[in-house]
């Protein structure tokens, strides 16, 4: 327990860091434009959301800031199950996939108490974007170190690890060439982010106390527990 309050409060102080060193960038940068031009331009220019270098641009700091602070303690205790579904990289079609079919048994997974959290080892920046790609309706939490819970890393303490040979062996090579004739496009990750495609993914059901009821390890892309699986969970 205090090895879990002590990461909770370095994360939240390493979050309020980048928040701080953020805004006071984005201050600076405002106060040197605003000697450059009239008045009316740096408004227009400095006070606009999609600009990500505006004032507003304080807003995505902000969330960033609550982001970083969330830990899985957030979804514990409240009598629910916490499906925890680790991903693989952002760009990995079969984990939408998987996502998407537990979006369609949301009524199924309500009626038995489930609670589901998408874990990445990704980062901000790839993070935003595979949500506004797959406008995926369930929280995502962040662990570029791979250190959700307390001192152990999230995917190795599950026994995920990366295998080159599970990802792009014959088999798994002809299910992709399924979907490629199904016409389904496989997404692209970011140029300017470093991914890890041959990670692998898993499912874990958790009760409210963080005991695990439920361990799905995946051996491919494509191995995922079915929703019926998951909701055997006791």
């Amino acid at each position: 327990m205090a090895e879990e309050a002590q990461l909770t409060a370095d994360s939240c102080a390493k979050a309020l860091t980048a928040f701080i060193g953020n805004g006071k960038s984005l201050l600076d940068l405002a106060e040197k434009e605003s000697r450059e031009g009239s008045l009316q331009a740096f408004i227009r220019q400095k006070i606009r959301i999609e600009q990500k270098q505006s004032l507003l641009g304080l807003i995505d700091a902000g969330a960033a800031l609550y982001k970083r602070a969330v830990t899985l303690q957030k979804y514990l205790g409240k009598g629910k199950k916490i499906l925890l579904v680790l991903i693989r990289q952002f760009s990995c079609l079969l984990c939408r996939l998987h996502l998407k079919d537990l979006e369609k048994n949301k009524r199924s997974l309500d009626a038995h108490s489930v609670e589901v959290v998408v874990i990445s080892f990704g980062c901000q920046e790839g993070a935003s974007h595979w949500l506004q790609e797959t406008s995926c309706q369930y929280d995502m939490l962040l662990d570029p170190d791979r250190k959700v819970r307390g001192q152990h890393q999230m995917y190795s303490a599950f026994g995920l690890g990366a295998s080159l040979k599970k990802v792009l062996n014959f088999g798994n090579m002809l299910r992709y060439a399924e979907y490629v004739a199904d016409n389904l496009e496989f997404p692209r990750g970011l140029a300017s982010i470093q991914d890890d495609m041959f990670q692998l993914g898993g499912d874990f059901v958790l009760d409210e106390h963080g005991r695990v009821l439920f361990s799905h390890c995946c051996q491919s892309p494509i191995d995922r527990p079915s929703v019926e699986d998951i909701l055997s969970a006791q």
